[in-house]
């Protein structure tokens, strides 16, 4: 198959990146997540309300912010239960139970 071939057989999504079509993100694949299914209550204290975006994808490690129910993120990369996010300009790592995507991760 010629390059140009290829080129054609894929389709670009989100931001002008290209989608190869398979059912799990690839590189330069755009992947968005909506936070969901938070509790209403916010409560530093209990960690209820918020969901925490962590330096390193354990509940251990620092938390560096907060995402809400309704926030969008882009999501780059998933180890285990947690998704790399992004979170003010930077990257932190969120729990996976709290973002729903259709990038198949």
């Amino acid at each position: 198959m010629s390059f140009r071939a290829f080129l054609a057989g894929c389709s670009t999504h989100g931001r002008g990146r290209i989608w190869l079509g398979s059912s799990t993100p690839t590189v330069g694949q755009y992947c968005e997540g909506t936070v969901h299914g938070l509790s209403g209550r916010y409560n530093l204290a209990t960690g209820s309300g918020f969901l925490a975006v962590r330096t390193w994808p354990n509940s251990s490690s620092r938390m560096i912010g907060q995402l809400f129910n309704g926030d969008h993120t882009e999501i780059f990369d998933r180890r285990g239960n947690w998704y790399q996010v992004e979170i003010g300009g930077g990257t932190g790592w969120a729990n996976a139970r709290w973002l729903r995507n259709d990038c198949g991760y």
